[in-house]
């Protein structure tokens, strides 16, 4: 049986979030308190929350827009069912619905057009490149072998007209995910880059894209996460909510 530990994640808006996920394996990272922080969501969406993992982004969401409804997907066994546990201890079973599902099946579940918002920390190692992990589920958390970056945007299908795609992916692949959005009809409307200091070239990006609208992108301030000291940022201490 795997060791799990429980954590407490506050992050600025979004209240406290008690979560449980292993001691090993498939944890969540800081690209998904980013992505969560990162978010623009209206006070009534719907949202789909693909690979959801132990649910740490879906449970952020949540608590930050009360009114929203979510519908967070995971195909992993013991992920999907901390994620279940998760939700539960947050009161939560009212507004976030889990299925267990590989996302390349869920047109046989959900509506085209139904969704305001995706929400997606998809894995965007390619299988067979970097250094694999020993861990099952933290090797299908990270590489991309049960389905391509193009099983994720193809998600769109779910989204009405104008409805948003928020993503965090590797800095160094931006070019790449950019075109392949444009070509699925998602028109990057804002983007972020996150540097790991001020001095080091950025490490993710922070994208939102809209269905079927006209160009424009804003570029956003860069995000440091540490400053010359090895501290955290001032931005980064009011993101965690520290004082």
């Amino acid at each position: 049986m795997t060791t799990v530990t429980r954590d407490s994640i506050s992050l600025r808006g979004s209240g406290v979030v008690s979560i449980k996920q292993p001691v090993s394996g498939a944890r969540f990272t800081l690209d998904s308190l980013l992505l969560a922080d990162f978010c623009r969501i209206k006070p009534r969406d719907v949202v789909l929350e693909p690979g959801t993992g132990t649910g740490i982004v879906s449970l952020l969401l949540a608590k930050k827009f009360p009114g929203i409804i979510l519908v967070s997907i995971e195909t992993q066994a013991q992920a999907a069912d901390l994620c279940r546990e998760n939700i539960s201890d947050n009161d939560l079973d009212d507004r976030i619905l889990l299925l267990k599902q590989d996302i390349r099946e869920i047109k046989h579940i959900l509506k085209p057009a139904s969704f305001d918002a995706v929400v997606a920390n998809p894995p965007y190692t390619r299988t067979g490149t970097g250094r694999p992990s020993p861990d099952r589920e933290r090797l299908t958390s990270r590489h991309d072998r049960l389905g391509t970056i193009q099983s994720w945007l193809d998600l769109r299908i779910f989204l009405k007209n104008k409805g948003r795609y928020f993503l965090v992916f590797p800095a160094n692949r931006t070019a790449e995910i950019l075109s392949m959005l444009l070509t699925a009809n998602l028109e990057p409307k804002r983007v972020r880059f996150v540097h790991p200091s001020q001095d080091r070239p950025a490490s993710l990006i922070l994208i939102e894209a809209m269905k079927s609208v006209g160009s424009g992108l804003e570029v956003l301030p860069p995000l440091a996460i540490h400053d010359a000291g090895g501290r955290f940022t001032a931005e980064m201490r009011q993101i965690y909510n520290l004082s």
